[in-house]
């Protein structure tokens, strides 16, 4: 099959969720199709792609980022006065969508393939059967940042992106052929606001052959966590853990000490660093930090999608305290392969458990590791990929699937909350 791949920023490197799935992905996609690569990026993007990629993709086109000379705060200031969410303003340029033209124009492609659905917002003057990639259910996300942040300015404008998002997300999932998610409760989700739009399931995995358990043994009393820590959902659980947890355990075990680590930690999370708390910023490989620890936390409160780390931490074979949204989508059962605690006391009480009782974390970590090798592992999860599209293409060939329209994101659609 020809496939066009549109991405929102290049997947070279791998050093955070989105460009992880994205680089596993077109890595299996490109094995077995004839796939061309568009992305938003600066020429060493193009560069690292196609250092990548090169003997496997078909073709490379790289487009300047629309707000690459802009900041952050600045694009979110302007989309306050506009009816677009931060995250379309962001997004859109023309430079992108005069290249999706040119694409379309000049190949049969059997199959288009976005990358969330925040780039879903570009016509598509295709014949080729249209699948949005939703890394998230982003206006799901940015309800949960509403409901949990404390201050009633960030309340506010999480409250405005959420009312935009979702009537964007939901506009943009409408006009594709099919959506892939990661997760069965994702699933859901965009089931009650989109029935009859075709799902498929395609988990977040980990490549088990890079993340292998070290031999040498773990530090005592040493607890990981790792993430992209500009990312609000991994600097807020971290917070609410130092806050509300990290002083439970230790009252208990004293010499305790935790490693966050992760690139671009905000300043609040920076002042908190001690002899017990080391936060490393960027690195390199995370998993010499992983291997080390005893336990890996993950104390999230709010983000969606699936989180890598977890299956990252298991294909480690190590012991993982998780709260239930920080396991969302990923079939683990408390006390099976992992131990879930949403109480800052059970959170607690469920670490110093692992630090004083060998079988129970023997258990956590055998589990665990079969289960991202049966379940979890991204050569599996191609194999679905390349199911989906094969099912996508009996169902365009055996219906009176109609010739497509280009369609653009319609900001006057009303979507009732």
């Amino acid at each position: 099959m020809k496939i066009l791949h549109l991405l929102p920023y290049s997947p070279v490197p791998q050093n955070f969720g989105g460009a992880i799935r994205i680089y596993q992905l077109l890595k299996r996609m490109s094995e077995k199709h004839e796939v061309t690569v568009l992305s938003y990026g600066s020429p060493q993007d193009d560069e690292n792609i196609r250092r990548s990629f090169y003997r496997q993709v078909k073709e490379f086109h790289v487009v300047p980022h629309p707000s690459a000379y802009l900041t952050r705060r600045l694009v979110q200031c302007y989309s306050l006065f506009t009816n677009r969410s931060f995250l379309r303003v962001s997004e859109y340029g023309e430079p992108m969508q005069r290249a999706i033209d040119k694409l379309c124009a000049s190949n049969d492609f059997d199959i288009v393939q976005t990358e969330f659905t925040t780039l879903g917002c570009f016509r598509l003057d295709t014949d080729a059967i249209t699948i949005v990639d939703a890394h998230n259910v982003e206006y799901d996300n940015f309800r949960r940042m509403a409901q949990n942040t404390l201050s009633p300015i960030r309340k506010f404008y999480y409250n405005q992106q959420y009312i935009k998002i979702r009537r964007e997300e939901i506009d943009t999932c409408r006009k594709h052929d099919a959506i892939f998610v990661t997760s069965a409760m994702d699933k859901a989700c965009f089931d009650r606001d989109i029935p009859s739009v075709p799902k498929y399931i395609i988990p977040n995995g980990v490549d088990t052959g890079y993340f292998q358990p070290f031999t040498s043994p773990p530090e005592p009393h040493s607890l990981v966590f790792t993430g992209m820590m500009a990312y609000v959902p991994n600097y807020d659980g971290m917070l609410y853990f130092l806050d509300n947890i990290f002083p439970l355990i230790q009252r208990e075990v004293p010499d305790v000490k935790i490693y966050i680590v992760g690139s671009r930690p905000p300043r609040k999370l920076m002042n908190r660093a001690s002899e017990n708390i080391v936060i490393t910023g960027f690195v390199e490989d995370v998993r010499p930090y992983v291997s080390r620890a005893s336990v890996y936390v993950v104390p999230l409160r709010m983000g969606g999608g699936t989180r890598l780390k977890v299956l990252e931490a298991m294909a480690m074979k190590k012991p993982i305290v998780t709260t239930s949204i920080g396991c969302e989508g990923i079939d683990v059962g408390h006390n099976e392969s992992v131990l879930i605690a949403d109480d800052p006391q059970d959170f607690a009480e469920q670490v110093i458990q692992l630090f004083r009782t060998s079988a129970l974390t023997h258990t956590l970590v055998r589990n665990g590791y079969d289960l991202v090798r049966t379940r979890y592992d991204w050569g599996i999860i191609g194999d679905q990929v390349d199911a989906a599209y094969q099912s996508l293409i009996k169902l365009s060939t055996s219906s009176d699937r109609p010739r497509k329209r280009a369609f653009a994101m319609d900001l006057t659609t009303t979507v009732t909350p």
